[in-house]
């Protein structure tokens, strides 16, 4: 058996080497008779192997949007502005007298300038009250929220979640219904704001319009018609939140309907002068359906109707 095992171990050995030596002889031969062989056999190889930069696949280019920089200076508030006041007493009264003919002549040399006027605003004791009137010489509590607030429903086409109050709601859905019915169909841009929200809304368009701009277009936090909840800016165009809203089908339709439902146009055309705001033909406020009956046959602004009307302030 060992001799057995032996033999066949030689003979394989010999099988391998006599392989070994064929292939060399023929890699020679292939050598001689094709000097180019190994070029060739390198590039086939790179053509089955794929590059690198091919297989991994680049990241997406990141870029950051650029933001405009907003002003380091805060819109005043009337109510910090109070508290502050309040705390700081002076003690020297010649000073006090220095000081006041000080601010006089700082606010008489720049025009429109509120900020020392901003202790003389009358404020509204009660926010509920359909008919507080709510302008540049008034202003809202800071902490003023109207307590029926109701979700604005879906149906009605907010562009976002919002609010308003119960009953301003309930009128506003006949409104939009009966809009609907004429073939006019309405959205609802915006209706309840907070104090805060109008804070931060009126210093945005402030970095980016100027105070003296923004205040013509918007109100302080505080004297905005929105905090009462009663508010709704209308919209559905392609026209909205501009004065030509006012010959869309939805304008015209507002402006001869709207009262039938309780709600009053606030800054109508070519009366800036009386309502400190330019033509919003999109914003218009609950009142109460008999009120705005009274208010559209009196031809008025609702600044003069509201000013003819028993007002409550503290």
């Amino acid at each position: 058996m060992s001799r057995s095992r032996k033999k066949n171990s030689r003979e394989k050995s010999l099988s391998w080497a006599t392989i070994a030596g064929v292939l060399l002889i023929m890699a020679a031969a292939a050598l001689y008779l094709v000097p180019d062989l190994p070029e060739r056999l390198d590039s086939l190889l790179d053509f089955a192997r794929p590059e690198r930069e091919e297989m991994v696949e680049e990241a997406p280019e990141v870029k950051e949007e650029a933001r405009e920089p907003r002003p380091e200076e805060e819109i005043s508030d009337p109510f910090e502005e109070r508290e502050e006041n309040d705390q700081e007493a002076p003690e020297d009264e010649d000073q006090v007298g220095d000081e006041a003919q000080a601010e006089s002549a700082e606010s008489a040399a720049v025009p429109g300038q509120e900020s020392g006027d901003r202790e003389d605003l009358k404020v509204i004791s009660d926010g509920d009250y359909l008919l507080a009137l709510v302008t540049k010489e008034t202003t809202l509590k800071r902490n003023y929220v109207p307590t029926d607030l109701e979700a604005v429903p879906a149906r009605l086409n907010p562009y976002y979640p919002m609010q308003l109050r119960s009953e301003a709601l309930r009128h506003l859905e006949k409104l939009w219904e009966a809009a609907r019915d004429d073939g006019v169909a309405l959205s609802i841009r915006s209706a309840y704001r907070s104090y805060q929200t109008q804070k931060e809304l009126f210093r945005d368009y402030v970095s980016r319009h100027g105070e003296a701009e923004a205040n013509r277009f918007s109100a302080r936090p505080g004297q905005s018609e929105h905090q009462l909840g009663t508010t709704v800016d209308f919209g559905g165009t392609g026209a909205d939140f501009t004065a030509a809203f006012a010959d869309t089908k939805q304008g015209r339709w507002l402006a001869a309907n709207a009262h039938r439902y309780g709600f009053a146009k606030s800054y109508p055309a070519g009366k800036e002068h009386i309502t400190g705001y330019i033509y919003e033909p999109w914003h218009y406020r609950y009142i109460g359906v008999e009120r705005a009956g009274e208010w559209k046959a009196s031809g008025l602004t609702l600044k003069e109707y509201l000013q003819q009307q028993p007002q409550q302030y503290e």
